[in-house]
């Protein structure tokens, strides 16, 4: 049986890097495109890389909560993600790889990334691509603009900084860890399913996950006064397709025990 050949689009983020690491533990060729290697698939000619069985299109521009909400990203987001819609699309289309886009929960919500996400999903509909659709993905990322909640709350804890939340914590949201998400992914392509939602259908409010963050790590946690976004959308059946081995609490302690060892050679 010849071995599997895949284009992972975004591979040296925090899903593409562990959905990378997954594949080539299951004997699967990977080529990485990413435009923190040096490939802006804004303009990257991709009839270079034909020769494939799969692509994974998770290249986009996100980052957590503060960068995506952010009013001064928001034409920042809309150009770069249309030029890597354009792009990708028009290669897919062209070749007619078999292909999985990498959707969000808030697709279609009234930001600049829901707008291109739901964007994203309309191109792949039109030329019969597999859409999947994530809530909130977390794993271990390096501090910085783009940083999601939990690594960045995780690493100020760290530092012995008091944790300071930017709404009152009321706001709800889903996690899955990364590692449980690509196994996923993996199996939804093997399953030949064009659709479907990715959680695992648990709702924490973001005061709660900070608590257990700066319980583990004894520092204060200080609420905002101001009401965080909720999108609270359920997920569709296709979610009971999936399982995730690793619980929140046990994400977290995982994610803290990478960050001591980033703090210590950094």
């Amino acid at each position: 049986m010849a071995i599997r050949k895949n284009l992972v689009l975004g591979g040296s983020g925090t899903i593409g890097s562990a959905l990378c690491k997954e594949l080539k533990a299951q004997g699967e060729e990977v080529i990485n495109l990413d435009i923190k290697i040096g490939y802006d698939l804004r303009s990257l000619n991709l009839f270079n890389y034909t020769d494939f069985d799969y692509v994974w299109f998770l290249a986009w521009e996100v980052g957590g909560a503060k960068f995506l909400y952010n009013a001064d990203n928001q034409l920042q987001i809309i150009q770069n993600n249309t030029q890597i819609c354009q792009n990708v699309f028009s290669f897919l289309k062209s070749t007619q790889i078999p292909f999985m886009f990498a959707s969000s929960q808030l697709a279609s919500y009234d930001n600049a990334y829901g707008v291109t996400k739901k964007l994203g999903e309309q191109w792949s509909h039109i030329i019969n691509g597999s859409i999947v659709r994530f809530w909130n993905v977390y794993g271990w990322e390096t501090p910085g603009e783009k940083a999601h909640i939990i690594p960045d709350l995780v690493v100020r804890a760290l530092q012995k900084q008091p944790i300071k939340l930017m709404t009152n914590g009321e706001e709800e949201r889903q996690f899955i860890f990364r590692e449980d998400t690509v196994k996923n992914l993996i199996k939804m392509r093997d399953m030949g399913l064009k659709e479907a939602d990715m959680t695992d259908n648990k709702w924490i409010k973001i005061k709660d996950l900070a608590k257990t963050i700066t319980t583990k790590l004894n520092v204060p946690l200080v609420l905002g006064s101001e009401k965080g976004y909720s999108v609270k959308i359920e997920a569709n059946d296709t979610s009971k397709l999936f399982t995730f081995e690793t619980s929140l609490e046990e994400g977290v302690e995982k994610i803290i025990n990478l960050a001591e060892q980033y703090l210590k050679t950094n």
